[in-house]
């Protein structure tokens, strides 16, 4: 009991870092499910020390060995830190877990129901369905002040707002009973609240499925993230096979703004953009690929989600003006090598390095030139990579001097006119 109670004081002590801890993998979690389009209500909460010591004395009794110090009972307490994500709809717990593997760095994950414990009450239904992962924060995603919260292990667990609810109340009353062990008819009552819930579930997939009827229309419009978010992965997932093409959707928030701004907020636009992106496994993720297709080779467009990219950029005034000054003279060589891809292809209004192989037009230095300056559009563009202003200022000056040569080349009429 006085290593217990030591462990429970020194826990008292360390309580608010936990906190914080938690509020921070709350936020980033929240942050990236709301981005990706997916329905959700995020919570976090920092153990509490009068639970936490009746946890530890029930563990300690049920050890070969009793705790030796206070730091086997910090390794074994995986839970002092716990978020939760409340999905809407029970069907995004994929998309969810693929978002937790890409921002957190797994210890371990979980997916319930269990059937290595026999229940003590001869159960109908299934019980409790989640996702639980131990994590600990990634120090690539921390600001310096937050490193020292990567050290704290998180629990997640990612369940239906309903499932929640119920396993709360069950886990209440069967692992933490205040007025001892359950009769049958409460157990029964239990298993039959469960049944409910697991029935609602069935509903909540299908009013998801419903709505993603809806907004297949030809005149649906997105009316937020949301549906703009159901609609791609309903398109992906019926038009490419998981090994053919990764579904890391990425900023579909962003996306939706930039489709409102340019007025593209409908099926019948969204439809032919997604028909001619070619989803190439790249460091861009779907909404970026996406975006590319409806910029491409258009300076207003290019403005456009610039602005909105600025609000949420961290990039300094000099770097900006660089890259907007590169920007102002990739558009017009993008432009002229989609024209060219386009009179020999109808079906691409984006140009690709194998159709323009294709024409047998440019020499092959000409070619590697293309492809270097667009991998660096593409990381500029999105802040995949982004160099110092110098070295952008001279990728434009060399986009310039490329636009000059290659028009001579591929619209040689049009330079005949002008001169």
């Amino acid at each position: 009991m006085d290593l217990i109670n030591q462990f429970i004081e020194n826990y008292k002590k360390k309580f608010n870092y936990y906190e914080s801890v938690g509020r921070l993998a709350a936020g980033q979690l929240e942050a990236i499910l709301r981005s990706s389009g997916i329905r959700a209500i995020v919570t976090y909460r920092a153990k509490n020390p009068g639970r936490l010591k009746s946890k530890v004395l029930r563990r300690n009794a049920k050890r070969p060995v009793p705790y030796k110090n206070m730091k086997e009972i910090y390794e074994d307490i995986a839970d002092l830190c716990g978020v939760r994500v409340s999905l809407y709809f029970p069907g995004d717990r994929l998309q969810a877990d693929q978002l937790i593997r890409d921002q957190f760095h797994i210890l371990e994950s979980k997916q319930f129901p269990e059937q290595s414990k026999p229940p003590t009450y001869n159960k109908r239904f299934s019980g409790y369905w989640a996702n639980h992962y131990r994590v600990y924060l990634r120090e690539e995603f921390a600001q310096p002040s937050e490193k020292r919260y990567c050290r704290a292990r998180i629990e997640i667990q990612v369940a239906s707002v309903l499932m929640h609810a119920w396993s709360e109340v069950e886990h209440d009353l069967i692992y933490k009973p205040l007025q001892g062990t359950l009769s049958e008819e409460e157990l029964a009552i239990l298993d039959e609240l469960n049944g409910l819930v697991l029935a609602g579930e069935i509903a909540l997939e299908r009013l998801q499925a419903a709505g993603n009827e809806r907004i297949r229309s030809k005149n649906a419009v997105f009316d937020n993230q949301y549906e703009l978010a159901s609609y791609l992965y309903n398109y992906l997932s019926s038009n490419f096979r998981t090994e053919d093409i990764e579904l890391r959707m990425g900023n579909i928030e962003l996306l939706f703004r930039l489709l409102l701004n340019l007025k593209l907020l409908d099926v019948k636009h969204m439809g032919p953009i997604l028909k001619s992106v070619k989803f190439e496994k790249d460091k861009r993720n779907i909404s970026q690929q996406i975006i590319d297709q409806i910029i491409s080779g258009n300076e207003k467009r290019y403005l456009a989600y610039q602005s909105l990219r600025a609000a949420v950029s961290d990039q300094d005034e000099e770097r900006r003006e660089a890259i907007s000054s590169f920007f102002s003279q990739w558009v017009p060589l993008e432009a002229l090598l989609n024209r060219t891809t386009k009179r020999s292809s109808r079906s691409l209004s984006v140009f690709n390095i194998n159709a323009l192989k294709r024409l047998n037009l440019l020499d092959r230095e000409s070619l590697n030139q293309i492809a270097f300056l667009r991998k660096m559009r593409n990381a500029l563009i999105h802040d995949i990579e982004v160099p110092e202003a110098a070295y952008i200022r001279e990728l434009g000056n060399e986009a310039q001097v490329l636009r000059e040569k290659l028009a001579n080349v591929l619209e040689p009429e049009k330079q005949a006119e002008k001169e």
